[in-house]
């Protein structure tokens, strides 16, 4: 134990000594930070997620492949682990010590970003702090341990940094560390699987965006754990000494290995697709997360009261504020701007009665009919006609539930700011009126048609909520 304790203490004051350890630790990422945060106008609330994913990714790409891999091929080449050789150590307390020198000089780095999109950006705390700093670990461990298996199977500098430049580029362009996902193809985010990176930037826009625990990306973590476990056992293996000692070339596919769980993930992704499904889950939250203040329409605000030339101030994917006239000015608000001159915003419609599960025609067989697909289709439909809350009725519960499943965590079709909520026969909420006993009358403004089910009494009319639920309670008696 003495060994380990001293070769981390030895390994932090070199480090610290290296002023290219010093700029790419911390100095380059707040390069990115601030270069990525005026950029994207990070201060209207979304595009901070997408900063501070992109500058600890980066980070931790650089603080394994070229802190771990780079260092440990110099260390040798410099004959500095030949000094070591003639000690009663193993290569474990070096490999090790690596590890923990690289978690030890990230981690300050981590803390600093988030305190500054706190204090500069006004972005919140994060809910899962402790669920992302644990993410955090695991990846570094795990691009620890890949950096050292690349020093264990290279044979010289030159041909380090050609290795290195063949795995860290395509994980940065790749992953979502320098291009947001949203811009991928559907072709591109299939790759985008097979790239341990990938799971890091979701992983932690999770986190930001849907307040995710560490159990929402299990599977990454375990892959990055055995990714760890595997590079380090290797490494021991194949651990040189001295540049003198040359390995075989074919010790390269050792590398394949290493990376042979993200090999299965990204296989059982293009299966199940779970993970491009986060990340269309992912593009469409961030987007509706800004901050937009909607100028010069015509707003219905729903309580009888017309504007006819008004703002609306949309903040996280939610109506914030309602002004007359222009509002104030977008820059004091953090806001972009949408001239919506000539057009009309009013409230989501809601339909109370209707059968998603309805084909809307004939099919020469039914047995082709996909329920479900075709209940997202028309969900989408409604949504682009403005009716932002369905109640559907009489349609089979597994797929209902299936579906509303779905919507509920974002994955289904639909606009960007508005998700459809489904409401089962029986379920009552304030403004629509229904009867215990079952089917709901049809409703329009405050008068509660004659329906069927109401045993032809006629038709109540009604001025308040109240008087139309008691209404409806004596329809039943």
């Amino acid at each position: 134990m003495k060994a380990y304790k001293a070769l981390i203490a030895l390994d932090l004051k070199l480090a610290l000594r290296n002023r290219s350890v010093i700029f790419f630790n911390y100095l380059f990422p707040l390069i990115f930070f601030f270069i990525f945060g005026q950029a994207m106008h990070a201060e209207r609330g979304a595009a901070m997620t997408i900063v501070i994913s992109m500058v600890l990714i980066i980070g931790i790409l650089g603080n394994g492949l070229f802190g771990a891999g780079i260092r440990a091929v110099q260390e040798r080449e410099a004959n500095i682990l030949r000094r070591y050789k003639v000690t009663p150590i193993t290569p474990a307390p070096l490999l090790f010590a690596s590890v923990i020198t690289g978690w030890i000089l990230y981690m300050p780095n981590v803390i600093l970003i988030f305190t500054l999109a706190h204090l500069l950006y006004g972005m919140p705390w994060p809910q899962s702090m402790s669920s992302i700093l644990i993410f955090i670990t695991i990846a570094i461990v795990g691009f620890r341990a890949i950096g050292l298996i690349l020093a264990s199977v290279v044979n010289s500098m030159q041909e380090s940094q050609l290795l290195v430049q063949l795995i860290y580029l395509p994980m940065l362009f790749l992953s979502g560390a320098t291009f947001p996902l949203s811009m991928f193809p559907p072709w591109l985010l299939v790759v985008t699987q097979f790239v341990p990176a990938t799971y890091m930037v979701t992983g932690i826009q999770g986190m930001l965006l849907r307040h995710e625990g560490l159990a929402a990306n299990l599977q990454p973590a375990m892959a990055l754990l055995l990714t760890a476990f595997v590079g380090l056992f290797i490494s021991y293996k194949l651990f040189r000494w001295e540049k003198e000692e040359k390995i075989r070339a074919s010790a390269k596919l050792w590398l394949a290995a290493v990376l042979t769980p993200f090999l299965l993930l990204g296989l059982w992704q293009v299966h199940a697709r779970t993970g491009i499904a986060k990340t269309k889950v992912l593009n469409r939250q961030l987007a509706r997360s800004d901050t937009f203040l909607i100028r010069g329409a015509r707003i219905f605000v729903g309580d009888g009261k017309v504007i006819e030339s008004g703002s609306v101030l949309v903040r996280g994917g939610k109506i914030a504020e309602v002004y007359e006239g222009d509002g104030p000015d977008p820059k004091a608000l953090n806001a972009e701007t949408v001239e919506a001159a000539g057009k009309t915003i009013l409230p989501g419609l809601i339909d109370v009665h209707m059968h998603l599960g309805a084909p809307g025609g004939f099919y020469p067989d039914m047995s082709k009919y996909a329920t479900d697909k075709s209940m997202l289709r028309s969900l989408a439909a409604y949504l682009y006609s403005g009716v932002t809350t369905v109640r559907s009725v009489g349609d089979g519960l597994d797929t209902i539930l299936k579906v509303r499943s779905i919507v509920s965590r974002n994955a289904g079709l639909g606009l960007i700011h508005l998700w459809p909520a489904f409401y089962r026969c029986r379920r009552t909420w304030d403004g629509v009126f229904q009867r215990p006993s079952g089917h709901s009358p049809f409703e329009s403004g405050t008068t509660i048609h004659s329906h069927p089910h109401l045993g032809g009494r006629g038709s109540a009319t009604s001025r308040r909520i109240e008087e139309a639920r008691s209404g409806l309670h004596q329809s039943d008696s």
